[in-house]
């Protein structure tokens, strides 16, 4: 960990602007950038100096030694205003400003705590409240005051057996907190879907609704951050810590063609991922590095900076040469897009002959992104597949959810047309069964 590179926009919003120096020696937790407008804080993970700051980061040098102790935020108001210094933003990915997000009150509404990690392999949510548990809770306390919600909503998988047991005993005295157990199925951590299965949302019938495409939670009256979001939060409340660090899960054949899935707590934003790959010197050869989870990550590379919003790194296996096999892309809107299936195929040595969309994608022209009109759930992908076919394709490489990829699997086999799936690479690395058919586990 000698140099660490702090991009200057890590959240929604605008970028920050430095206020340090190259030359300057910083201390941890100190503030080294402010957004003019929506952003988040920006500040050094490290004890350091700073050597190089462009248009794009801010990079520091390690110092040799690293004392424990940071720079605490300044003394606040509210407890709104200690997540604002703090830099908090949505952990899960999106990195949405938390102060932003919390700033918007619900009366009366419902806050749901998503920790459901939705994404196959990542565990370092789960990970975060074995060991966390209570303080999570008392920021999720915090920050129901702070938006005015009536109650707490803990959205977790129901597999997580020990996790559900933890939350149950440190809930029980707390009449306002409730655990939703959801399916272990993707997408179940999207927050329209958590909204959607929670049963607090419904539609005049009394049936649970789904909120539209365009609709926030908040046309809910509610709220839904991610668990680590929330202890973040809750740390620059208690504790008065600026975000410097992120949990994330390392994954892969790390040690030889051993399949490992570990969890690091706590790394300092902005250290390269070849240097958290660098205690795996016997690592086995690798298809590609995803930062992310397996169906919305991207490939990245060894001089890639840990961010704010990064959860996993993830090495997969190498990729088969399909020898220019014709291939279709089904793209979902819940998973990789129709450009990062593109690149899946080249690797992959195929040649893409068409690309369509699940018929639940509702596709925004203008940055080639879609939402699902009710994730999780499948309209049906035979007419879907046969146009796909009718274009050329003799093979598909599909991003699809679990419930429309087992819809692919009752229509594709009848065809004799393989099957790819753009989360095999990942999952095969760490010796986790492929997503065909939904799976025993599937409805745990």
């Amino acid at each position: 960990m000698s140099k660490l590179v702090l991009p200057l926009k890590e959240s929604v919003g605008v970028p920050v602007t430095p206020i340090v120096n190259k030359g300057d020696h910083v201390k941890r937790g100190q503030l080294i950038g402010k957004p003019d407008g929506l952003g988040a804080n920006l500040h050094a993970s490290v004890y350091g100096t700073i050597t190089e700051i462009n248009d794009e980061a801010i990079v520091i040098e390690a110092d040799d030694e690293q004392p424990a102790d940071f720079v605490k935020i300044p003394d606040t108001d509210s407890n709104l205003e200690a997540i604002r210094e703090a830099g908090v933003i949505g952990a899960g990915g999106a990195g949405f400003p938390a102060a932003a997000k919390y700033s918007r009150p619900i009366p009366g509404g419902h806050l749901f705590i998503n920790a459901a990690e939705c994404e196959p392999i990542l565990g370092h949510n789960v990970s975060r409240i074995t060991t966390d548990a209570e303080q999570i809770i008392r920021g999720a306390e915090y920050i129901k005051e702070i938006v005015q919600a009536k109650d707490i909503h803990i959205a977790i998988k129901r597999y997580h057996t020990n996790v559900v047991a933890l939350l149950e005993e440190l809930t029980r005295t707390h009449d306002d907190i409730s655990l939703e157990l959801m399916w272990n199925r993707y997408p179940e951590g999207e927050e329209r879907a958590v909204l959607r299965d929670s049963g607090l949302y419904k539609k005049p019938d009394g049936e649970n609704a789904v909120l539209k495409t365009t609709e926030l939670p908040y046309a809910a009256n509610a709220i839904v951050t991610n668990v680590e979001t929330v202890y973040r939060a809750a740390r620059a409340i208690e504790n008065r810590e600026p975000v410097m660090s992120k949990d994330i899960t390392v994954a892969g054949r790390l040690n030889g063609d051993n399949k490992m899935i570990l969890v690091h707590k706590d790394v300092p934003v902005g250290t390269l991922v070849g240097d958290i790959l660098s205690e795996f010197p016997d690592m086995a050869d690798y298809g590609e590095l995803i930062m992310g989870g397996p169906f919305t990550g991207h490939s990245t590379t060894l001089d890639s900076p840990i961010t704010k919003v990064d959860g996993g790194i993830i090495a997969t296996i190498p990729f088969p040469n399909l020898h220019g096999e014709k291939v279709g892309l089904l793209a979902c809107a819940c998973s990789a897009t129709p450009a990062r299936m593109k690149e899946l195929a080249e690797k992959m040595n195929a040649d893409v002959t068409g690309v369509e969309w699940c018929k639940n994608a509702v596709v925004n022209p203008k940055t080639g992104t879609a939402k699902c009109k009710n994730p999780g759930i499948c309209p049906g992908q035979a007419q879907t597949i046969l146009k796909l076919r009718k274009e050329g394709a003799k093979t598909l490489l599909v991003g699809n959810c679990t419930d429309c990829t087992n819809t692919v699997m009752g229509v594709a086999p009848k065809l004799n047309m393989p099957v790819y799936h753009t989360t095999d690479f990942a999952r095969r690395a760490v010796d986790m069964r492929i997503m065909r058919n939904i799976l025993p586990e599937n409805n745990e």
